[in-house]
């Protein structure tokens, strides 16, 4: 799997490949974890904040656990729009920003494509081990966005894969019986959390390393009395 980090300096990294269900105890981090990694620049990806992870190299140190700490991490990383986004990544391959948003629409389709195929390193790590099966989930998720902050966006629709939402879709499977019902819940959550007018909405998003197109990792939520960040 990809991991979307963020040094103390404010950069943002892709790291990458991390067998996360087959890491030691101690080196499983979780989100807002510090944690050191030994990466060198992945030559066959040209997004400059690709890396790659040396097998075995993980540290956990610490968790960030005050809100405040974790925007002031978070807003180094934010930038204006996707708009702005897409012009720099054919400038110069950024291909992961922040950006703050507001929720259109969220909806679901049906898995157009066999996943270990868009990422054969999934099959790299197991090859002397037994390997943990995984399902595809059967839909992709979905967000119909608006950049906040760029009056003159026509909206954005990006494919939603933070892996808590894969697996909330599994775990609410097997609790309300049907994929429908699972996604209705995830739906549910997502749109109150948006709907709360107290916090404003983060998402971070990046590129497809083979197709180019921009997908949403992740989606934070912080209180709008937290320090703003000025354009």
């Amino acid at each position: 799997m990809c991991t979307g980090a963020i040094t103390e300096e404010g950069q943002l990294l892709r790291l990458y490949p991390i067998p996360l269900r087959y890491l030691e105890e101690n080196q499983r981090y979780k989100l807002w974890s510090w944690a050191c990694f030994d990466v060198q620049k992945n030559p066959e990806d040209k997004r400059k904040e690709s890396f790659r992870v040396r097998d075995g190299s993980i540290r956990v140190l610490s968790d960030v656990e005050s809100r405040d700490e974790r925007f002031s991490l978070l807003r180094k990383g934010i930038v204006k729009d996707r708009e702005t986004l897409e012009v720099h990544y054919h400038q110069d391959w950024t291909s992961l920003g922040i950006i703050e948003i507001e929720l259109i629409d969220f909806s679901a389709q049906m898995q157009p494509r066999n996943w270990e195929e868009d990422k054969p390193y999934i099959k790299q790590f197991h090859l002397y081990i037994e390997r943990k099966p995984l399902e595809q989930l059967p839909i992709q998720m979905r967000l119909k966005f608006r950049c906040k902050n760029n009056p003159k966006c026509k909206t954005h629709v990006s494919n939603l894969i933070g892996w808590e939402y894969m697996e909330a879709f599994r775990n609410f499977r097997g609790k309300y019986h049907t994929g429908a019902n699972a996604f209705d819940k995830i739906k549910e959550a997502l749109v109150s959390k948006f709907s709360d007018r107290r916090r404003n909405a983060y998402a971070l998003t990046g590129t497809h390393r083979k197709y180019g197109s921009w997908m949403v990792a992740q989606v934070y939520f912080f209180e709008k009395n937290l320090p703003k960040l000025l354009f």
